[in-house]
């Protein structure tokens, strides 16, 4: 697969183990649930070590700095959106791990964090065995489908990227902040 998400290729190969080898659903599947868990977990320990650091850098002085006043900015707009965002992450390949980075900068509840973090990885676990079961459980047919599925999101992704951009740059043009 590319790029390699070490999660995903963990899940394929564990609809596989249960089709071919006979391995446990439930224990195959609670097994790639729970490294999913301590995946984002360790990524929010990452934003909420970041969190601490930028705390420590406004206390001497640098509170004044436009870059970390964007960032804050930020902050109300990701709590808003933070629910629906995490819930949602699993299905963006490539960028789910900053969500929770970014869950940890901000301070959101780590429990919901977990909570919302494990339904998405319930799902989306749900759905690469019911494909590995739909594609019986066919080695390079996962494969195949898990690419092809990658690259539409990164496609999605770069178009939402560029619309952005136009849109900033429209706006900047026009006298506005964008």
């Amino acid at each position: 697969m590319f790029p390699p998400f070490p999660g995903d290729s963990i899940c394929l190969f564990g609809a596989f183990l249960v089709g071919h080898a006979g391995w446990s659903l439930p224990a195959v599947f609670s097994a790639v649930l729970v490294g999913n868990v301590v995946g984002f977990a360790a990524d929010y320990a990452v934003g909420a070590w970041m969190r601490r650091r930028l705390a420590r850098r406004a206390a001497a002085g640098a509170e004044g700095s436009p870059r970390l006043r964007a960032v804050l900015d930020l902050e109300e707009r990701f709590r808003t959106r933070a629910a629906a965002t995490l819930l949602l992450n699993r299905f963006l390949p490539g960028i789910r791990a900053f969500l929770f980075v970014g869950a940890g900068f901000y301070g959101y509840s780590f429990a919901r964090t977990v909570l919302w973090g494990t339904l998405s990885a319930a799902a989306w676990n749900a759905l690469i065995f019911a494909a590995g079961v739909a594609l019986g459980m066919n080695w390079d047919d996962l494969s195949t489908w898990m690419e092809r599925y990658t690259t539409v999101v990164w496609v999605l992704l770069g178009l939402l990227a560029v619309a952005l951009l136009v849109r900033w740059l429209l706006r900047r043009r026009a006298g506005g902040k964008g």
